[in-house]
């Protein structure tokens, strides 16, 4: 009889830490995801306790609620003007992040939402460094834009959200002004055209100068070995001589007036 009871206490006592620990599992324990602190509250207010990733045991009326602390990517428009005020439009990519240390502050202050909080000022940070620019300079210096916005944005959410990169995905124009630069560029372009065709003219002019002034100098210079030998004739007419009789003959008068007289050469 004594053995038992003694069997009955022992299994109600297994029971019951059975039970307890049952109870401990399912209502005084959280687990908290990776990548992700756990925020502890009690009825609502937050403690200021942080979890790390894992298994915890918590109190009886602590509730844990997970808020991811890795980086995400959060892509928007902002409508900037440069500074001659021409409507620009920025595709805009934030990598973002908020820390173990910040999360409660956050959780408490904004919410899961915390980044409709802090999208407004880096969207700031990116117009003021865009108003700095004109339009046509903006596509060019748009690398200056992004690191000077990051620099900016980082500075405004110190404390706050970790800004760890921010990428500008397109920038575009109104139609009016995406219709000046193309008319502008096709303007250049025909002006770089008719330079090219100034210049090829200039080419050609300076050539025909070039080859007439070759012309007359050796007029020139024939003319000059003719006065000073009139032997130069006679050879002439021997370097261009065929060796064939010629067929007339060119007779003149006495006279330098005298017209000239053609007469017909037989060859029988």
């Amino acid at each position: 009889m004594n053995n038992r009871n003694a069997y009955a206490g022992a299994a109600f006592a297994l029971g019951g830490l059975l039970l307890a620990v049952v109870v401990v599992l399912l209502f005084f324990t959280a687990t908290v995801e990776t990548g992700d602190v756990g925020v502890v509250t009690n009825f609502g207010k937050v403690t200021g306790t942080v979890l790390d990733s894992g298994w915890h045991i918590v109190g009886p009326v602590d509730h844990v609620t997970d808020v991811s602390i890795r980086t995400i990517t959060t892509q928007t428009d902002a409508e900037c003007f440069s500074s001659d005020l021409q409507d620009v439009k920025i595709t805009l990519a934030v990598q973002t992040r908020i820390t173990k240390e910040n999360a409660s502050k956050i959780y408490q202050n904004y919410g899961p939402e915390y980044m409709s909080q802090a999208m407004p000022k880096i969207l700031d940070a990116l117009k003021a460094e865009t108003a700095k620019y004109e339009a046509a300079e903006i596509i060019a210096n748009r690398d200056k834009i992004r690191s000077e916005a990051l620099k900016a944005a980082s500075g405004r959410l110190e404390d706050f959200v970790e800004v760890q990169d921010l990428s500008i995905v397109n920038v575009s124009f109104s139609d009016d002004y995406e219709k000046a630069i193309e008319a502008k560029q096709v303007a250049q372009q025909r002006a770089e055209q008719a330079k090219y065709e100034l210049q090829q003219a200039q080419i050609e002019a300076d050539k025909k100068v070039a080859e007439a002034k070759g012309e007359a100098q050796a007029i020139e210079i024939r003319g000059d070995a003719l006065a000073k030998n009139p032997e130069v004739i006679n050879l002439e007419l021997i370097n261009k001589w065929d060796g064939k009789a010629p067929e007339t003959l060119v007779t003149s008068g006495g006279s330098s007036s005298a017209a000239s007289i053609v007469l017909p050469l037989s060859h029988k």
